[in-house]
């Protein structure tokens, strides 16, 4: 009896740390919405475990070899909306993806990423279980999954470190590549309007052309926003900053539809007029004559500065 009870507490013990390193290994805190009014089907049950999978996919996996505590893991929303059924087991929708990172000294989360993929097709059966490997391509749901989590890594982690979001990205370029034979759009070079695809995203990203933005990611979160809480004059000094690199990208590519470009100023607008409402009206109008300059997809809400 005695023994008895000592293999059930020595089980438990372990089942205990067992969760605790599951607990630490998980990365990204994401809450997955899926919208599927616009689906005539039935089977409701499947939209259920289709939602409960991609869930536990995104939020179960351990996505970086980095040990997290839970109020560390990166907040993210997957909102799905399906557009068309094409069989019992073909959709098409979109998938907007948004993050967020927290601001040193405050209790407010930036926005990193808010953004659409308009190609979100995939095909799913009911009880599946989604598998992934990061040198295969063998689901197109799992594949564009896994991209996104990479690319809001990265980016998250330009903002805390320069350049330091590189693996994740490099990580979202191997899964574009090995998704170059599947007939689904939005892996190809070709696929999609203004260059807005997986693969130019990652092509972006990863370019020397664009090193520009990721420095204007981290000069804009680490040495700006962070810094507002003590120093509000320096940091929206650092901003400014970070927008006159975007400024610079952009006389050099001047293409509001670059999609990295356009991912930047997508989370970033309403935020930036916040960040200046509070300045001088010198720099209120030197703000707005670069933003509405280099982003004038997003004038009407500059126009709060002048």
């Amino acid at each position: 009896m005695v023994n008895a009870i000592r293999r059930r507490r020595c089980f438990l013990l372990i089942a205990m740390l067992c969760a605790c390193v599951a607990v630490q290994a998980q990365t990204v805190r994401c809450n997955v919405t899926l919208n599927t009014q616009k689906v005539q089907s039935t089977n409701r049950a499947l939209f259920e475990t289709l939602k409960t999978e991609i869930s536990n996919f995104v939020n179960n996996r351990a996505w970086t070899n980095h040990t997290y505590q839970q109020f560390e893991r990166i907040e993210c929303n997957f909102i799905i909306t399906l557009n068309e059924q094409q069989s019992e087991s073909d959709f098409k929708g979109t998938l907007q993806v948004q993050a967020q990172r927290p601001v040193y000294g405050s209790i407010y989360n930036s926005p990193t990423i808010n953004t659409i993929d308009n190609d979100f097709e995939f095909s799913y059966k009911e009880n599946e279980i989604l598998d992934f490997s990061e040198n295969t391509h063998s689901s197109n749901l799992t594949s564009m999954l896994a991209y996104w989590v990479y690319i809001a890594l990265g980016i998250d982690y330009d903002t805390f470190s320069a350049n330091g979001g590189t693996e994740w990205f490099r990580k979202a370029e191997r899964i574009a590549q090995n998704a170059q034979s599947e007939p689904k759009a939005g892996w190809s070079s070709s696929s999609g309007m203004n260059r807005r695809n997986r693969y130019w995203l990652a092509e972006n990203i990863l370019g020397n052309k664009y090193a520009r933005e990721r420095k204007a990611y981290y000069t804009y979160h680490r040495l700006g926003l962070d810094a507002m809480s003590e120093k509000p004059d320096e940091g929206r000094k650092q901003v400014m900053l970070a927008l006159q690199e975007m400024q610079k990208l952009y006389q050099e590519k001047p293409d509001n539809a670059l999609y990295f470009y356009a991912i930047f100023f997508d989370a970033k607008a309403d935020e930036i007029v916040n960040i200046f409402s509070e300045a001088t009206p010198a720099e209120k109008q030197a703000a707005y004559q670069l933003l509405s300059t280099i982003n004038n997809t997003n004038d009407p809400k500059y126009k709060k500065l002048k």
